[in-house]
């Protein structure tokens, strides 16, 4: 056998190694073992001569463009591909888990408590039913009175709400700005 008829049959056996797989995806395997074909084809090409070398170089050359086609375009619509590929189901205006029960439109604006510190998500508790959340409004301390503004896909936006404060009270609400300084216990700055 001539190196030319090598050079032709490790051609056409990386086509073969690289449509199986196409078929049965191997983690790289049988794509590396397709460019060692290449590889040994373009060798025993340039053994018989240089020209056939060079043609089988660029046959090489102009087969990994196709071959890139190949892999994005048919290998997704074989079995094994659908198989892995998972096709998203269109999303509605909300797609939520608990949507059977009850309209998630119903707790636009409703009031809760804030489960967990919001960096910007967390859980919030409307009612007996906690869900998760998403803060607009910036950090959220645990405990925090929260509103919901809006929806957004799988999720609640929530803002904080300020409790409201009598007006006559003093902004710092019992803090020890409220004491006097002689309880304090601070010494004369004199």
């Amino acid at each position: 056998m001539t190196a030319l008829a090598i050079a032709l049959v490790l051609f056409v056996a990386a086509l073969v190694v690289f449509v199986i797989d196409l078929l049965i995806p191997s983690g790289g395997i049988l794509i590396a073992v397709t460019s060692i074909l290449c590889f040994g084809a373009i060798v025993f090409a340039f053994r018989h001569s240089p020209v056939s070398g060079v043609w089988m170089l660029i046959a090489t050359l102009g087969l990994i463009p196709l071959m890139l086609l190949l892999l994005l375009y048919v290998w997704p619509r074989t079995p094994f591909a659908r198989k892995m590929i998972v096709a998203p189901d269109p999303a509605g205006e909300f797609v939520w888990s608990d949507a059977a029960r009850f309209d998630p439109k119903e707790l636009i604006g409703a009031v809760g408590i804030a489960e967990s510190e919001f960096l910007p998500r967390g859980s919030v508790k409307i009612g007996e039913r906690s869900f998760e959340a998403i803060s607009d409004s910036g950090l959220i301390e645990p405990g925090q009175t929260v509103k919901v503004t809006r929806l957004d896909v799988g999720r609640l936006v929530v803002i904080a709400v300020r409790e409201p404060v009598e007006p006559n009270a003093p902004m710092s609400q019992g803090t020890v700005l409220d004491q006097p300084i002689s309880d304090l216990g601070l010494d004369s700055l004199q």
